[in-house]
Order: C-alpha cells, then structure tokens, then sequence
C-alpha cells in the first residue's frame, strides 16, 4: 500500500476538493491532474472515513438540509445503502470489494434503523460514515436524484418530513 496522509487517508499526492458544479468531495492528483469520485488504490478507508466524517459531512440530520418548499411540491429524501455481494457493483468508497450477504446486510441496516429510532445517532451522521453511497458525502440527501426516488423510493411521498421509512431490498441495485 502506498503511504498515505495523516489526515485524509489518502496516498501520496491525492487531496479532497469540492466540486464547484455539484458542491460535492472528489479526489485529486495535483502532479498526473487525475480526478474521480471514488477514492484511489491505496487509499486508508478508515481515515478517510474519519475525515470525511470531520470536514465533509452534514452531521445535523435531514430537517437540517435546505429544502424546496411545500408550494413547490417537491419530493426531497435522504438513504443510507448498505450494500451486498449480489449488489450490481459490490464495490463503495468505503471497500473496495463487499462480500457481506444480502442477509447481513439487512441485519445491518436494522441495526442503523435502531440507532435513527433512539436517537443515538441521526441518518445524516450515519449515512456520511456507513452508507455505501457516494451521497455519504452529503449525509445521504439525495435532491436531485429524482429518479433514484421514482425507481427505488416510492413510498418517499407519503412519509412526513423528517420520518423513516423501515429498511428495504432497492431492486435498482441488486441482480
């Protein structure tokens, strides 16, 4: 493994930027000028984590996300994904191959839900250090991915602002 920063996780000459068009995190070579969303080979996962988690994380939860007004009848939703080895791409920025089944995985998620439910945690803090999505960066809101919730989410319209829905199997993402 390449030696990696103190602080980021990362190897050698990569940094976190943000992106001036989607205000989100990516990662960046200053001497090839190589640029890409997942982190690179070599890259520490559980610094990086801790990192992100510290410097590019919403950690207030979704009431504190900036959301259209009712009058605009929009849907806004946030998700933590768990992946599993059946996953389309069983792969995340957190590991770089996910061999947890599809049972564990549900375990898993469960287990957050109870975290969310107690209020030990809040979806935004646990989505920005355990979701296998790269919209971790962002707590786990998802405005904008409008057709993530039309494919995957349907039920997102008809919970109250702030609610969780139970932890569910996305077809979008499996086999």
């Amino acid at each position: 493994m390449a030696s990696s920063t103190t602080a980021t996780g990362l190897p050698e000459g990569w940094e976190v930027r943000i992106s001036n068009s989607k205000n989100l995190p990516y990662y960046f070579h200053a001497a090839t000028k190589d640029s890409r969303w997942e982190p690179p080979a070599g890259t520490d996962n559980e610094q990086l984590k801790k990192y992100m988690g510290q410097y590019h994380s919403s950690t207030k939860g979704i009431s504190n996300v900036n959301r259209p007004s009712a009058s605009e009848n929009k849907i806004r939703a946030a998700h933590l994904l768990v992946k599993h080895n059946e996953s389309r791409r069983p792969a995340s920025w957190r590991e770089a191959r996910i061999t947890r089944t599809r049972a564990e995985a549900q375990r898993i998620l469960e287990g957050y839900q109870e975290q969310i439910k107690s209020g030990a945690k809040t979806l935004a803090e646990l989505a920005t250090t355990e979701s296998d999505c790269s919209s971790a960066r962002k707590g786990g809101d998802l405005y904008g991915s409008y057709v993530w919730v039309l494919l995957c989410g349907k039920t997102a319209d008809v919970h109250p602002t702030g609610a969780t829905s139970d932890g569910e199997i996305c077809r979008r993402n499996s086999r």
